[in-house]
């Protein structure tokens, strides 16, 4: 509010009217007509007054902040220490999604897909040869020496049984015949003979044991151990080339890959916002191309915890962006961070449409929200209302007299203010000049044309200014 205060620049103004006056021949005030003239005091107070009116007034906070795209994305290639051949886009083009912006040499990987063709081929021989041996170890030449092996198995069987039968009928002969010769009815040669009879049989009956034992190791390694290490060593040949293949099939994948990625392309539809590719030149580690999509742009701004909860995503704020445009315009909230940054501060994002993209990334903006707005009552430019130790007042100007009148104020923007009580639509306020008065001074309103058409077009059209709450980061 403002106190009583005497500023020179008004107080030569008042001299000058007042020794108008009293030299007789002068003219008040260039508004001054021969009424004027009659009453004039030269002991008033000149001062310059508006009639109170309703309007609307809005209080709001003002934070700074710069344009930033609502996407960047940094288009880096997997490939670098690469020559570049082309470069299809440059700084501040507009591209779509899927351009190609650069392509790479591929004349290496081109030369490693030839020869790893070759290779592939290579394993395709393998595994049919592997594939062909196993069917051997499984096939008809091994059935017929599983058969043969069979085959001795039987034979060896046979004799076998038949020794073994010989030498039962030693036995019993050569047994009889040593009862007999105890009783005298062989002779010792007889009896010599059938005992070489017998032990011969013996003799056979072993021997044709182990063929027969032969046989069957002979068929049982071949058929449960040689055939299922052949089966196992040829499928073992089979899976390594199948490996091979594999192995060389995934490198080939790999190098196409490389040769899609030689054509670096945009990601998102957007602008070029910075090109670091040379065509002739290698690839190295620098981001090749950064690309922004303009379509929406963003502002981030940081409010204080008094004014974080009066927001919502999706409220609308009032944008300024000087460069820009000198006309304010709208942007949405997408985003309030439910934390405080270290200071404090909470970070709010708004949101702006941007389909011509004249609004450009670092453009220095201003965004305006309503704390609060009223448009039922009075409101008077602030330099109206006082105040001192008791109330707040301002002078309404009654039979050419000054009249202290204690107010109510409500909202104030800075540079009007609502007044809640104490004055009607009609009253001539004092606006200019009440720092001078005291109640019940005489007043001479010196209000010319043009200041009191400005004054009434200022008190109905602009009433709705913007108040300022300082960024936490930096207030403009």
């Amino acid at each position: 509010m403002k106190y009583k205060t005497l500023p020179i620049a008004f107080i030569l103004c008042t001299a000058v009217l007042a020794g108008c006056g009293s030299s007789g021949g002068g003219e008040v005030s260039s508004a001054a007509t021969s009424s004027d003239l009659a009453s004039y005091d030269p002991n008033s107070v000149a001062v310059e007054t508006s009639i109170a009116k309703k309007g609307s007034i809005e209080e709001k906070s003002m934070f700074s902040g710069t344009v930033q795209p609502i996407k960047t994305v940094d288009v880096a290639s997997p490939r670098t220490g690469v020559k570049v051949t082309s470069v299809n886009f440059d700084v501040g083009d507009n591209v779509k999604a899927g351009d190609v912006l650069f392509s790479l040499d591929t004349t290496d990987i081109q030369n490693n897909i030839n020869v790893l063709n070759a290779s592939l081929a290579s394993a395709d021989a393998s595994i049919q040869s592997a594939k062909i041996e196993l069917e051997q170890v499984e096939g008809s030449q091994m059935k017929q020496q599983i058969e043969n092996s069979k085959t001795a198995v039987s034979s060896a069987q046979r004799s076998y049984d038949t020794a073994k039968a010989q030498m039962d009928t030693a036995k019993r002969d050569y047994d009889s015949a040593n009862t007999l010769f105890a009783n005298g009815a062989v002779s010792q040669t007889e009896l010599t003979n059938l005992k070489n009879a017998y032990d011969e049989a013996q003799r056979n009956t072993q021997a044709a044991k182990e063929a027969l034992n032969s046989a069957q190791y002979s068929y049982d390694l071949l058929v449960n151990e040689t055939l299922a290490e052949n089966k196992k060593r040829a499928q073992n040949g089979l899976d390594s080339a199948i490996a091979q293949k594999n192995a060389q099939a995934a490198q080939m994948q790999s190098y196409k890959k490389d040769i899609a990625d030689s054509n670096v392309k945009s990601p998102i539809t957007g602008t070029v916002l910075s090109c670091n590719a040379v065509a002739g030149s290698v690839l190295t580690g620098d981001m090749p191309f950064v690309i922004v999509d303009l379509s929406t742009v963003k502002i981030e701004i940081n409010v204080s915890e008094e004014i974080v909860n009066s927001l919502s995503v999706g409220d609308m704020a009032e944008i300024t962006v000087e460069s820009y445009s000198d006309t304010p315009f709208e942007g949405k909230i997408s985003t309030i961070a439910p934390g405080a940054n270290s200071d404090g501060t909470f970070p709010v994002s708004i949101e702006i449409n941007n389909p011509d993209g004249k609004l450009k990334s670092g453009m220095f903006a201003q965004v305006n929200f309503v704390k609060d707005k009223s448009s039922d009552n009075i409101v008077l430019n602030k330099n109206a209302v006082l105040i001192d130790s008791t109330s707040e007042y301002v002078y309404v100007i009654k039979d050419s007299k000054a009249q202290r009148v204690d107010v109510t104020t409500g909202l104030d923007n800075g540079t009007y203010v609502e007044i809640l009580t104490g004055l009607n639509e009609g009253d001539e306020i004092v606006v200019n000049g009440s720092s001078y008065l005291n109640n019940g001074d005489s007043v001479r309103v010196v209000n010319n044309k043009d200041n009191k058409e400005n004054t009434d077009k200022n008190e109905t059209a602009n009433t709705q200014q913007t108040g300022t709450e300082p960024d936490k980061k930096g207030e403009e």
